[in-house]
């Protein structure tokens, strides 16, 4: 099925779903049953970043800043576009979204903060609710078309369906006001002084903005498209800080910024390129060590396992520093279906580091290449509420499960897997054979009985509760 077809069929349902016009403040509710169609709009337009890593730091980031919010209304889920724009941006339901240009092109974690920060405040100010309520003549259905054409941007066929419903005058309506930026700055200074960040972070973000914002991609808005900005806002930002300055706790981990830049460049880039800008910097610098990381993790990406596995290994031979890529050679050894070697190097990092989630999950896909779904299916439970790429983890519990001949139980993950990732088809097709197979007295049976009538298309939550911002879907 093609975009236009998919904002069609999700138009349609939202046309029978929020039939009543939109008179009233949208209640929470509405906005978790339009959560889940909104992330279907965002998988069909734009293209996520799956790497565990980069959205675990993205994810960390986000709940040192939710740890300090009141009673948050939603379930918070962090995601990154591929996309180069310096961008982000919250979806009703605490969907927040950060493009790969944002993150190659800040200069500190905090900085991130900052931004998420903001987008938080957003989502608790339910500013898009709010702005929805003013439009007392357009429905929901409407509405909901409208937030993913104002963050996502719309093609030309996509415009005249927007044009149609009545949406697109809608969506302009529904950019931020100067009042909706403050709410949301006065809400992220408290969380980021409480967090332990400087709130002038944003300041400066905003300022790169204003100069880099040619970067913006065609599909997707600039972030001053949809947060308009002022000199007067800026000036107020850095007045509130010279009033209530924070105390700055958090240690920032450069190392691993730095790591995620590379990462995200490297899966946004085209890599053969990357591989002939890494080599020429390292002719002028060859023991530059994020250098090499990025070399190595570019021939990865061009497939050429055999020469990214040398550069890895000569990475590592730089000493102490050069010690903490070790996990990366474990993921190209796997990446390569070298997987006994993989098992060699993730096994002990992972006894070393028990903290580190996305080398167990490595850990586990080796064991399951090797036909051990025991030994995979012992860390996959152990680590499937820890991190944040939970599809995936599904999928991997699923094939362990398969594995072993419990097939009710591979069913079951293996739906949790197509619902995340928007798959409706597959997943009522795995659904349904997994009432079929698991007992009628099993938890997981009784878990999709109980969610029978809940929105099928309203992905979102871990697989067994797991680390919540709040709310429920």
């Amino acid at each position: 099925m093609n975009g236009l077809a998919k904002i069609i069929c999700l138009f349609m349902a939202f046309s029978i779903l929020f039939s009543s016009s939109a008179s009233a403040l949208m209640s929470v509710e509405e906005e978790r049953q339009m959560r889940g169609k909104l992330l279907q709009m965002v998988r069909a337009r734009a293209s996520l970043i799956n790497d565990p890593e980069v959205i675990e730091y993205v994810s960390d980031i986000g709940h040192k800043i939710l740890a300090h919010v009141k009673n948050p209304l939603f379930h918070y889920e962090f995601f990154v576009i591929r996309d180069e724009g310096m961008n982000a941006f919250a979806m009703p339901g605490g969907l927040v979204f950060v493009h790969t240009g944002l993150i190659e092109n800040i200069d500190s974690e905090n900085e991130l903060a900052c931004v998420l920060a903001h987008e938080i405040g957003h989502v608790q100010g339910r500013h898009i609710a709010r702005r929805m309520e003013r439009m007392k003549r357009v429905n929901i259905a409407s509405l909901a078309v409208a937030v993913a054409g104002l963050f996502l941007g719309s093609g030309q066929a996509e415009s005249a369906i927007l044009a149609t419903s009545g949406a697109l005058s809608a969506s302009i309506s529904l950019k931020y006001s100067r009042e909706d930026e403050e709410e949301a700055d006065r809400r992220a200074y408290q969380w980021l002084c409480a967090a332990g960040y400087d709130p002038r972070g944003l300041v400066r973000v905003l300022k790169k903005m204003r100069k880099y914002r040619w970067l913006g991609s065609d599909s997707i808005p600039s972030y001053l498209s949809t947060h308009p900005t002022t000199p007067q806002r800026i000036t107020y930002l850095e007045d509130l800080y010279n009033r209530d300055v924070c105390p700055l706790k958090v240690k920032e981990d450069t190392f691993r910024l730095k790591r995620i830049q590379i990462k995200v460049t490297v899966l946004s880039h085209d890599p053969a390129m990357l591989e002939k800008k890494f080599s020429r910097e390292l002719k002028s610098d060859p023991n530059n060590i994020f250098m090499l990381f990025g070399l190595a993790q570019s021939l990865l990406a061009d497939r050429e396992y055999d020469r990214a596995i040398g550069v890895y290994q000569r990475l590592i031979a730089k000493g102490r520093q050069g010690k903490k890529f070790l996990p990366d050679l474990g993921w190209a050894f796997l990446a390569a279906g070298r997987y006994q070697d993989a098992i060699n190097i993730l096994r002990p990092y992972a006894e070393a580091h028990p903290g580190d989630y996305s080398v167990r999950y490595g850990l586990a896909k080796a064991y399951l290449e090797l036909k051990r779904p025991n030994q995979a299916l012992s860390l996959l439970e152990d680590i499937k509420d820890k991190l944040s790429n939970q599809s995936e983890i599904a999928l991997q519990m699923g094939r362990a499960m398969e594995e072993l001949g419990r097939l009710g139980e591979a069913h079951y993950y293996f739906y949790l897997h197509y619902r995340e990732t928007g798959n409706m088809m597959s997943a009522r097709f795995h659904r349904q054979k997994a009432l079929e197979l698991l007992p009628r007295d099993s938890v997981l049976y009784k878990k999709l009985k109980n969610n029978m009538h809940a929105r099928e298309d309203d992905p979102g939550g871990k697989i067994n509760g797991g680390r919540d911002s709040g709310g429920t879907n």
